[in-house]
């Protein structure tokens, strides 16, 4: 792929990921992809086939930009859970406590078996991602010798998506730093 084709693709997925987030993904045509990234539709099913492929795409530029905002989950000598911690956190203050940018479609894909499967498994390299981090902490003595770093993944992404919903209904941190807290405080 060529500089501009891949700036094309990307200005069509971009566009579709910020109305799909904002809108929802049905609301969402491929029209107002294509006129939110002021490009044609050649362009657009020369990158893809059809509304499913393009909201493929999305969901994982929107994984990616979580992974971004938490880069502890990918530093293999990060051992910390309080700074992964203080890393949500921050996107969401930064993000003025909106929703998650791929929890937000989970009650969107349950009629595709391709897009539901997509999230879910996205999901679970995130909930991997926070596991190793936690198994990391056990090998450095930062939680307790009993945890269980699966186990940990699953309930801290738990408490990150709980928290998340309810800071976004309250418009403050408040629910995500305790739910956080309150989760890391089990584990150690």
């Amino acid at each position: 792929m060529t500089a501009k084709g891949r700036r094309s693709r990307d200005a069509i997925v971009e566009a579709a990921a910020r109305l799909m987030h904002d809108r929802g993904i049905a609301a969402t045509s491929l029209d107002d992809v294509l006129a939110a990234s002021d490009t044609g539709k050649s362009q657009l099913y020369h990158y893809f086939d059809d509304k499913q492929d393009l909201t493929v795409a999305v969901l994982h530029l929107q994984f990616e930009r979580v992974l971004a905002a938490q880069p502890c989950l990918r530093d293999p000598a990060c051992h910390d859970l309080g700074r992964w911690r203080d890393e949500v956190l921050l996107a969401h203050r930064v993000h003025q406590f909106g929703n998650c940018p791929l929890g937000v479609f989970a009650g969107q894909v349950d009629d595709s078996p391709v897009l539901r499967g997509e999230l879910r498994a996205l999901f679970d390299q995130w909930r991997q991602a926070i596991g190793e981090l936690a198994g990391r902490a056990l090998r450095h003595g930062r939680v307790r010798a009993d945890v269980d770093p699966a186990g940990a993944g699953l309930v801290l992404l738990s408490a990150l998506q709980g928290g998340t919903m309810l800071s976004h209904l309250h418009g403050d941190g408040e629910p995500l730093t305790r739910a956080l807290n309150g989760a890391i405080a089990q584990l150690t």
